[in-house]
């Protein structure tokens, strides 16, 4: 192996257990931190992620951080209502972990779907020929600023969708304003979705936040959601949680 190589390895592993030290120490102490404590360790984790990106090639000096400025920039400028869930969030009101995608829940008029993708696409985003439509009929769409990063977004639908862009919380992070979903709309989000990391988001999120949760407002959108979306699951998936939670 070259000297640059073993530079390069020994600077990877540094990295690697850097980031560990910091997961076990924040998972000790995340459920008593404060909000700007919260968002220091976020920050923290997703500059790691963006070392990993820049080692890999990209031209950009802070990819996950200018994509995040890019995208709220054209919400902002166009004045389109939204709201961030997901991974973002979730590593906000749980535990901190790192994510390479940014999940966007917006409303469009008409006449904006098309204007909001050329947007990302003069900003430096690729999108699908699909995108339109998909946007259109209320389906995810992934559009891509990096290899690595990526924004998913998806035209509100659901009553969930816009009581939580009303309800979202502005947070300073990154050096921006931007608005993310409370700790209850993204637990209802995440329960709808099921996956491992959901579960765990979920758990992790009940964990830090349970003293202040809106219990009570939680089982009103899951109930609506299994109403709308067809969910039948939602509701017995909540009442054994919150079983085994209070058991």
């Amino acid at each position: 192996m070259s000297l640059e190589g073993q530079e390069l390895r020994g600077r990877w592993q540094r990295m690697v257990a850097d980031y560990r030290a910091l997961r076990e120490a924040e998972r000790r102490d995340l459920a008593g931190a404060t909000l700007p404590e919260r968002i220091e360790i976020v920050e923290a984790l997703q500059d790691f992620m963006e070392e990993v990106e820049r080692m890999a090639g990209s031209s950009a000096a802070s990819p996950f951080r200018e994509m995040i400025r890019r995208l709220h920039h054209i919400l902002e400028a166009n004045r389109i209502p939204y709201v961030i869930i997901g991974g973002l969030a979730a590593a906000l009101w749980g535990i901190a972990r790192t994510t390479v995608d940014v999940d966007v829940v917006l409303v469009l008029s008409s006449d904006q779907t098309s204007f909001l993708l050329d947007r990302l696409r003069e900003a430096g985003f690729r999108a699908s020929a699909e995108a339109f439509l998909r946007l259109r009929e209320g389906r995810p769409v992934k559009i891509f600023f990096t290899r690595r990063f990526s924004v998913d977004l998806r035209q509100a639908s659901f009553r969930l969708d816009r009581e939580a862009i009303r309800r979202a919380r502005e947070v300073e992070l990154f050096g921006l304003t931007l608005r993310l979903a409370t700790p209850e709309d993204l637990i209802v989000y995440k329960l709808a979705r099921w996956e491992p990391i959901d579960e765990r988001d979920v758990r992790a999120v009940l964990e830090s936040q349970r003293g202040s949760l809106d219990w009570t407002y939680i089982e009103a959108a899951v109930h609506d959601l299994a109403q709308e979306a067809e969910l039948p699951e939602l509701p017995v998936r909540w009442s054994r949680l919150k079983e085994e939670i209070d058991g």
